[in-house]
């Protein structure tokens, strides 16, 4: 359980930390279908690039994005004793 006093930094720290983590995905989300035109112009193993990217480079960005929020949450919550291992 975290103590009292604990709270209102580990929740500012924790909103920070998921806006830092949306931020990046989120313009990626925006910006790489503006120019998917463009990028399909060239090819990548056969397959328009903005199409190649969209697909495996989104996915990609996910699961980079979710490990990192994972370990950055995990070193929050043992930085303010709200971890579970204890």
């Amino acid at each position: 359980m975290i103590e009292r006093r604990e709270r209102k930094p580990y929740w500012r720290h924790t909103k920070w930390q998921m806006l830092a983590s949306l931020v990046p995905f989120l313009i990626v989300m925006i910006v790489l279908p503006l120019y998917a035109a463009d990028l399909n112009r060239s090819r990548f193993m056969g397959f328009p690039l903005g199409y190649f990217l969209s697909l495996h480079g989104m996915i990609l960005i996910a699961v980079v994005t979710v490990a990192s929020f994972v370990n950055r949450q995990d070193a929050i919550d043992h930085w303010h004793g709200a971890h579970e291992d204890a």
